[in-house]
Parts: structure tokens; sequence; C-alpha cells
């Protein structure tokens, strides 16, 4: 048989007494925030973040070849100056915008902090991948 015990249920509704050297109040203990410094840019970067950029680039080298020879290999038959002249700027576009989101990255952000600039190396990994190239190729 189990005894019945009286319980204060009052008591577990309490914090603690206020005059108790345990107790805390955070009215009375602020919670201390470290501010962000941004990024010296003549700081020298660390190895982790060299060799992240050094891998992002080498792929962005690689995207800028395989748009280039998805661009030139494609080819569109139609009479219309304006139409073609779009076209050939948009494969412009195509091929440079690899690099120049490389060297956007590294100038634009070169006072964030090494995770941001990876972040943003990965998103434009991400956004700039080369589908056209994968896509029309037989690999077999």
């Amino acid at each position: 048989m189990t005894e019945a015990r009286e319980h204060d249920d009052d008591a577990a509704l309490s914090w603690g007494d206020a005059d108790d050297t345990t107790h805390v109040d955070a009215a009375h203990n602020p919670i201390a925030v470290k501010e962000r410094d941004t990024r010296d840019p003549d700081a020298p970067e660390t190895s982790g973040a060299l060799i992240g950029f050094g891998v992002f680039g080498g792929l962005y080298l690689l995207y800028t070849v395989a748009w280039l020879l998805t661009a030139s290999t494609t080819y569109l038959m139609t009479t219309d100056a304006v139409l073609s002249g779009f076209v050939t700027l948009l494969r412009f576009l195509a091929i440079v915008a690899p690099a120049l989101w490389f060297a956007v990255v590294i100038w634009v952000a070169r006072t964030r902090s090494t995770r941001t600039r990876l972040l943003w190396m990965l998103l434009g990994a991400v956004a700039l991948f080369p589908w056209p190239f994968l896509m029309t190729r037989s690999f077999g």
C-alpha cells in the first residue's frame, strides 16, 4: 500500500525566496551580449579559409569552362537581330557569371566573416550550376 503524502501545490509554482543566496533574478542579472566586430580586411586569412576559397575558385573555374562549352555548342537560328543580340549577351553573361560571382564575393564581402563569405560561395555554387552542360552530354 502506498501512503498519501501531503503536497504543497503552491510551492511548485515558487521560484525560491528572494533572500536566498542562490536565487537568480533576471532583472538584476542582465545577459551580456557580445557585439559582432567586423573583420579587418588587412588581416591574413586562416588556412581553412584559403583552402575553402581555393576549392570554390576551382569549382567556379570548372563552371566557367562548362558554361563556355555549352554556350559555344548551342545555336539559335533566327533572323531577328534583337533576339540574336539578346542571346549573344546572355551567353556571354552565362560564361562570365561564375568568375564574376567569385570576384564579387571576395571583394565586396572582405570585411565579413569567413563563414559568411564561404556561405555566399556555396550559394553561388548552387545557383550557377551548369545544368545545360550536364543534361546535354552523354557520358557512356
